[in-house]
């Protein structure tokens, strides 16, 4: 069954309204307008026939060209650290606003590319709006197929810790590296970029693709399924107090400075998903006797610029499980999407665990990412063997040629072991 959260925008909502400069949205519609999959919609849907005519005008006006430069502003600091998800919501919101302005339909919401539909929408291709060329995806191009040439299937990320999804803040560890991405960010969002290819594998140039904008209203969309799952209290401080500025409202006039804070809801700026409330189901297992905790830390071998090699000898992994969390460090290649594969296997050559990282290019602008991923499910609690985790940076399959400029720099991976009888 699919129901809306709320139906009526009333509190926090307004207030979060207010505070960019968008309260006549509270006041002159009550009910939050509702971000549709853009599969969904018949071809004369207002709100794609809003996109159509605000388009042409904002290429032709400026405003455009004005949100490709403020997303290749790297100074922004919106990627490879915890300001992903609430910098790229305040884009969203400002955007919609900006189309709302121009196409006359005041109650405008963003459709969304839902990736459960495998592939493209076909009216990208199809519909003169939405259009461009240079890109490599083919209509029709399955978006399993392409996740299993790269190495993974696509997993959700809802179920993830704080940590984990936003990442790290930039400058937050002690030998004072750049911040980390979390999964969020360097999964489905990145997968994505790389496998719709020209401008939207280009994070400098890929707000121009008007696919970039339904990509990330279903990346925020992901967000609010995660926020359901948790309490306003699980967003730090430090997170909470970050600035946001540099976006522009639909004069072309700087909008309000914004906090990370009053981006927590989507009603706040008037605007809601569908979405299936029927709870999880949770398997509970019988509690075992803990016999010892440790902490454990291992750096990985580098063997080359794109590969590296991390043994985990037996007497750390028996009879124990972990939360385990890596820390991959890497020169991306500038020019062309890549995929780093992370490969645990036991001493007998079993597969433990697989995991996929895309990166997706910003020219000479980062010269440096971090990665953070969760790692929990190497500690399987049975006797492995010790484990091999190998690591490799390769080319896109299907999107480029045989070798990657990708190099990695380093990769730790910290443990919180419990030991059990």
């Amino acid at each position: 069954m699919t129901m809306h959260r709320r139906s009526v925008l009333t509190g926090a909502g307004a207030a979060g309204l207010a505070a960019l400069g968008l309260g006549s949205v509270a006041t002159s519609a009550q009910t939050l307008r509702l971000r549709k999959p853009v599969s969904s919609l018949p071809a004369n849907d207002p709100d794609l026939a809003a996109l159509r005519r605000a388009i042409p005008l904002m290429r032709r006006s400026g405003a455009w060209d004005r949100q490709i430069a403020l997303h290749a502003d790297m100074n922004q600091r919106h990627h490879n650290s915890w300001r992903f998800l609430p910098w790229h919501r305040l884009q969203l919101v400002w955007f919609e606003r900006i189309v709302a302005d121009l196409s006359g339909r005041a109650a405008f919401a963003l459709p969304y590319w839902d990736w459960d539909d495998d592939r493209v929408p076909d009216l990208i291709f199809t519909d003169d709006a939405f259009r461009l060329a240079g890109r490599e995806v083919r209509q029709g191009e399955s978006i399993q197929a392409y996740m299993r040439a790269n190495g993974r299937t696509y997993t959700g990320r809802i179920t993830d810790d704080f940590a984990t999804f936003f990442g790290r803040p930039r400058n937050a560890r002690p030998s004072g590296q750049r911040g980390y991405s979390g999964s969020a960010e360097w999964s489905g969002h990145n997968m994505l970029h790389g496998f719709v290819g020209g401008d939207m594998g280009r994070l400098d140039r890929s707000p121009n693709d008007p696919l970039f904008w339904m990509h990330h209203a279903n990346i925020d969309r992901i967000w609010s399924l995660w926020h359901q799952r948790n309490s306003d209290q699980i967003y730090p401080k430090s997170w909470r107090d970050e600035a946001f500025t540099g976006f522009v409202d639909a004069r072309g006039r700087l909008a309000p400075t914004a906090t990370a804070a009053s981006t927590l809801t989507t009603a706040g700026f008037g605007y809601d998903y569908a979405f299936d409330p029927t709870p999880p189901i949770v398997f509970a297992t019988a509690p075992r006797a803990v016999l010892r905790q440790a902490t454990l830390a291992w750096a990985a071998q580098m063997l080359g610029p794109t590969r590296a090699v991390l043994d985990i000898p037996a007497a750390d992994i028996d009879n124990g499980r972990a939360t385990a969390t890596g820390y991959l460090d890497l020169r991306p290649d500038p020019a062309a999407g890549s995929v780093v594969r992370l490969r645990a296997t036991a001493a007998d050559g079993s597969d433990i665990l697989q995991e996929a990282i895309f990166l997706v290019p910003s020219g000479a602008c980062e010269a440096q990412q971090g990665h953070r991923i969760r790692l929990d499910g190497l500690w399987t609690g049975r006797d492995t063997g010790g484990l091999r985790i190998e690591i490799e940076a390769a080319p896109l399959a299907g999107r480029g040629g045989a070798a990657t400029a990708t190099a990695l720099l380093g990769f730790v991976l910290d443990a919180e072991v419990t030991y059990f009888e």
